[in-house]
């Protein structure tokens, strides 16, 4: 029986890790400093809860790419956090990463995940489940069809989930590769509509092209040369 009817995770076994995926291939915390305490911070999730985040010796801080200190961050600053969440959902820090500036472009950089929209991954609106394929119409405004396998780790919030529990009309990030023309992902979340609602209030999350560089552009053939 497939994972993904079953609700086992699957842990991502890529060597590298990006600001967009945290060690167990999850989605990174990520919000806005609201208190600096000597081996913390607290963030401001998007679904407005706070959450402490502990700092260690290893920690890791960077903003636009480049290492700096703890220092360099303050309350009201918008960051991506990787690393690990413990039992009292409070979180271990690897690395804190920000952008020097928390506007539009800054906020998108931050949240955007690292790669590209439809081929490294996909977010968006479910608009038909037909297991194990899912069709997701993407931020920005292609459909695309996703279809999962047993390697695939399918949550909802913190819990493991099946396919029986995704309906139409959630939102969800899927982070994979396309493999015969099909888009596999290797992890999928899926959001609640509120959480969804917050992460587009905090910033254009999720609506940057490669890199986070800018918005995506809609996959469509190159116009023939005459």
């Amino acid at each position: 029986m497939l994972a993904l009817a079953t609700g086992t995770v699957a842990q991502d076994q890529g060597g590298s890790q990006r600001v967009g995926q945290s060690a167990d291939g999850r989605m990174p915390l990520f919000g806005k400093i609201t208190a600096v305490h000597g081996d913390s911070l607290e963030i401001a999730n998007p679904n407005g809860d706070t959450v402490t985040v502990k700092l260690t010796a290893s920690t890791e801080f960077r903003k636009d790419r480049q290492p700096v200190k703890r220092a360099d961050f303050k309350v009201g600053d918008l960051v991506v956090i990787r690393g690990e969440e413990n039992p009292d959902h409070t979180w271990t820090a690897q690395m804190v990463g920000g952008r020097s500036g928390n506007g539009p472009q800054g906020r998108e950089r931050v949240f955007g995940p690292q790669g590209t929209l439809g081929k490294d991954y996909v977010v968006g609106e479910v608009k038909s489940v037909d297991a194990p394929k899912m069709t997701v119409l993407r931020s920005d405004n292609v459909t695309q069809t996703i279809e999962l396998n047993e390697e695939t780790s399918l949550r909802k919030g913190r819990d493991s989930v099946t396919m029986a529990d995704v309906q139409v009309g959630d939102h969800l990030f899927a982070r994979g590769a396309p493999q015969n023309d099909v888009f596999v992902p290797k992890m999928v979340v899926v959001m609640s509509p509120e959480q969804w609602k917050r992460m587009q209030q905090m910033g254009g999350v999720f609506q940057s092209g490669p890199s986070g560089s800018g918005p995506a552009k809609s996959e469509k053939p190159p116009e023939p040369r005459n």
